[in-house]
């Protein structure tokens, strides 16, 4: 499952690219530090073997370990395998437990320890890298983010305010509006992001971001058609698959499955199967049953797999809900799914399982939990006190 920190990282990645002429010229700290990454010229799948033959001579060679690493990363999220994420974690494993393993060595981990949903490993070992290089400022975003998955907003909003800090006050200023968006202060973000869009008319990776994160806004302030234009716009920027799924999302909640099953036509990965089933599912197609099964034997097969489970339980939720129609497992797997991740669609399934199955007090314990993290989200009120 792709996550905000997707987003955060190429907002930080491109800010940083963007920076003016006259900044001063990268210094690394340290001789091993990796300063660029270049293209490998054969396919991934030949360059990753090249890298596993480097290694295995040399298992602390820094900059083919973080490559390969990364490599793998990028394949378990377009193929939602848990098991690649792992396999990237392998490879950081000679630095396993160092303090003074490389900076990038330690953000790469925390990152795949983020993406399996080890949510408290990631933050720890974040936290402790950041003892050591507070000027790290990729490391705050993704601090932030954490926090934020997890429903700690005043942990987020100190990790933020730490981008000041490490040299990124526009990245400060949109980490500290999502949070506030959270919590219900919908128009002071709102402008907060349309401001932070004009400072930067020209670069169409920023601009995709704050779109994708107003579109998000507007999911939770109750305005789908609203939501729906921001994301439009954010596609046309960037065709990036986070972006393309939040749209799908939107477009479901909009009740227009069969823009949903055009817009994900050619995407193969199991986010987008999922969001393809309930859409043929509400148009009755001749594929709704294919796409049940495959999805189905997926999830079956993940399941054998523990350290997928934690990764795909947002979408067994889902999947148990609006494609199967089992309200009631919907609700126990979303239930396990907010031990750990309370992102505000985790927040969403789950009440809506509750509504789905007559079980009022699953309903109350979703809103009750809310309240307590802090989120504000008109698609967790009552049917009968939607406006």
């Amino acid at each position: 499952m792709r996550t905000p920190l997707h987003r955060g990282w190429l907002a930080l990645a491109l800010l940083l690219a963007a920076a003016p002429a006259q900044s001063a010229p990268l210094q690394p700290a340290h001789d091993d530090e990796v300063v660029e990454t270049l293209p490998a010229a054969a396919g991934p799948a030949a360059e990753q073997r090249r890298l596993r033959r480097t290694l295995a001579q040399s298992p602390r060679d820094v900059q083919a370990a973080l490559v390969l690493s990364r490599s793998l990363l990028t394949r378990s999220q377009v193929s939602g395998d848990a098991r690649l994420a792992g396999q990237a974690l392998g490879v950081l494993q000679p630095w396993e437990g160092d303090a003074n393993a490389p900076v990038d060595v330690r953000l790469q981990r925390a990152t795949l320890l983020q993406h399996l949903h080890d949510f408290e490993a990631a933050g720890a070992e974040l936290e402790s890298l950041l003892k050591r290089a507070p000027q790290q400022a990729q490391a705050w975003l993704t601090l932030a983010t954490v926090r934020r998955v997890q429903g700690r907003y005043a942990e987020s909003d100190a990790a933020c305010a730490r981008l000041v800090d490490a040299g990124q006050p526009l990245l400060a200023r949109a980490c500290g509006a999502e949070n506030r968006s959270l919590r219900g202060a919908q128009d002071e973000a709102r402008r907060e992001f349309e401001a932070l869009l004009r400072l930067r008319p020209a670069d169409t990776a920023w601009a995709g971001w704050l779109r994708t994160s107003l579109g998000e806004l507007e999911l939770r302030a109750g305005r789908p058609a609203v939501a729906i234009g921001h994301l439009r716009t954010a596609l046309s920027f960037d065709d990036d698959a986070y972006a393309r799924h939040a749209l799908a999302d939107a477009l479901i909640e909009a009740r227009r499955p069969a823009e949903v099953a055009r817009l994900l036509a050619d995407d193969a990965s199991d986010a987008a199967l999922l969001r393809r089933a309930i859409a043929a599912r509400a148009l009755g197609t001749p594929d709704a049953a294919s796409l049940r099964d495959t999805l189905g034997a997926r999830h079956a097969q993940a399941a054998q797999r523990p350290q997928d489970v934690p990764v795909h339980a947002r979408e067994r939720a889902r999947f148990a809900l609006d494609v199967e129609g089992d309200a009631a497992q919907a609700v126990a797997l979303a239930r396990a799914n907010l031990r750990t991740q309370r992102e505000a669609a985790d927040f969403v399934v789950m009440h809506r399982a509750a509504q789905a199955a007559g079980d009022a007090a699953a309903q109350a314990e979703v809103q009750a939990l809310a309240a307590r993290v802090g989120l504000s989200d008109t698609r967790l009120a009552a049917a009968g006190e939607r406006s």
